[in-house]
């Protein structure tokens, strides 16, 4: 990457590593350079913790807030109900609105060490996909949303091809769910301004579907300008596999879920960029 970038954010971003893909390097950093950017990063409320991995994707909201950015954390009360079938070879498990809730009561724990929440201009706020996921109309949602779609290019992506090249079921409730995140991109634009949605690498489909659909239809509703995707590199254990919620050994971030003096009983060798400090 030779691209030197002029805003504090996407300095920091490649300097210490995070960066994995980017829709438009210059656009978005020309973005930056012009004012705030509003960016969020949804995280599914699959446990009631998040999990080391996640750190990355809450310190990029970190640097977003202190380089002059406005983080959105988005809950996903919707999308958990159906669950992300990226990369992984067997559905997740239907959890119940109330183990939903309380999961995102014990995730949002998490992020009050590193952004600041309130009601000005940069800073953080936190929403659930649920307020608009919840009350689509399954017709008028096929129409106008679905048509943007192409089936075909679903199919191509690395995270849903994988899984068909292992003859591995891919239900159609699993399928929907990169339509469902691309619509959540889509209607934080339109409720908060949002132009950048960031995640880890895995997400790369999924970002890049909320890219083109929201592209698609705020062209024709002229509410706003170029929006932007960006990915950051993945924790990985020494053997290269994600370190997730479901992997043995997780590392949780809630204490009460895994003790910082229990650290080391996972055994694993952790991988990971120059992320960390203030």
């Amino acid at each position: 990457m030779t691209y030197h970038p002029k805003s504090d954010f996407m300095r920091v971003m490649l300097e210490r590593g995070f960066v994995a893909d980017c829709t438009d390097y210059q656009a978005l950093d020309e973005a930056f350079v012009k004012g705030v950017v509003p960016s969020y990063i949804g995280f599914d409320a699959t446990a009631k913790s998040l999990h080391v991995g996640s750190l990355i994707q809450i310190m990029m909201l970190r640097w977003l807030q202190k380089c002059g950015g406005k983080p959105i954390v988005l809950m996903g009360g919707g999308t958990t109900k159906i669950g992300d079938p990226s990369f992984r070879a067997e559905e997740r498990p239907l959890l119940t609105d109330a183990q939903i809730d309380d999961n995102i009561a014990g995730i949002k724990r998490a992020f009050s060490p590193y952004v600041a929440f309130g009601d000005g201009p940069t800073d953080a706020m936190m929403v659930n996909n649920a307020e608009w996921l919840d009350q689509l109309n399954y017709i008028a949602f096929l129409r106008d949303i679905g048509r943007h779609f192409s089936v075909n290019r679903m199919l191509s992506f690395e995270s849903v091809k994988s899984r068909l090249d292992r003859e591995q079921s891919l239900s159609f409730l699993e399928f929907n769910y990169m339509i469902l995140q691309a619509y959540d991109f889509l209607e934080l634009h339109r409720r908060y301004g949002c132009l950048l949605q960031m995640g880890g690498s895995d997400q790369w489909g999924n970002i890049v579907n909320g890219v083109d659909l929201t592209r698609r239809v705020i062209g024709g509703e002229e509410t706003g300008g170029e929006v932007f995707g960006l990915t950051s590199h993945l924790l990985t254990t020494s053997d290269g596999r994600k370190m997730g919620k479901s992997a043995s050994g997780a590392v949780w971030l809630n204490g009460d879920m895994f003790s910082p003096m229990s650290s080391g009983s996972s055994g694993a060798t952790l991988r990971m960029p120059m992320w960390a400090g203030s």
